[in-house]
């Protein structure tokens, strides 16, 4: 049966409950007319949308029968079938973001702790991204700061909301900034 004509006779079972309900409850007690009415209109609309559900909602269609394909085919038919928005464009940057040089024996080690808001976790992950000096921040351009908010997640939100590129410029030049010398005298950040 189609959807649109079981539809209909689902809501042709649900007028004749309603008429039903309507005159029984009509002649009934204090209950008049109007509230006869009521009662199977609201008969009719309950059981019109139970039995659309019930009856005439859509069956998943069965599986098509496993037909033995060429890998070749196989690949052609999954590309053809992906959406556009789903296809990755094989394009690189335009501006190669800079790689950030590992950590080697005997190359200087600055406490990160010492730019606000870079934690004890910030700057291990820093330190282990090759982030261990105040002059690498303080070259970071605006396509660098992009990358390393996105690489941190939610707490990449604090390279520019704290400053660090200026703050690491100050620490780079041997200046000092308030939260330097607090963390220098050993007080909480």
């Amino acid at each position: 049966m189609e959807r649109a004509e079981c539809n209909r006779n689902c809501w042709i079972s649900a007028a004749i409950a309603g008429t039903v309900v309507l005159l029984f409850v009509s002649g009934l007690g204090e209950l008049n007319w109007l509230g006869g009415l009521f009662l199977g209109f609201v008969t009719f609309m309950l059981f019109g949308s139970l039995m659309v559900w019930l009856v005439c909602h859509d069956m998943p269609l069965p599986v098509p029968p496993l037909e033995a394909t060429p890998p070749e085919d196989w690949r052609r038919r999954q590309a053809d079938s992906q959406p556009e928005a789903l296809l990755v464009s094989a394009s690189l940057p335009e501006t190669p973001a800079p790689v950030q040089m590992p950590l080697r024996a005997g190359d200087a080690v600055d406490d990160l702790r010492r730019i606000k808001g870079i934690g004890p976790k910030i700057s291990d992950w820093l330190n282990a991204n090759g982030v261990t000096r105040y002059d690498q921040i303080a070259s970071w351009d605006a396509v660098a700061v992009a990358d390393f908010v996105q690489r941190m997640g939610r707490m990449g939100s604090r390279i520019e909301a704290d400053d660090w590129v200026g703050q690491a410029k100050v620490l780079a030049a041997g200046g000092e900034t308030e939260h330097s010398r607090r963390v220098d005298k050993g007080e909480p950040g």
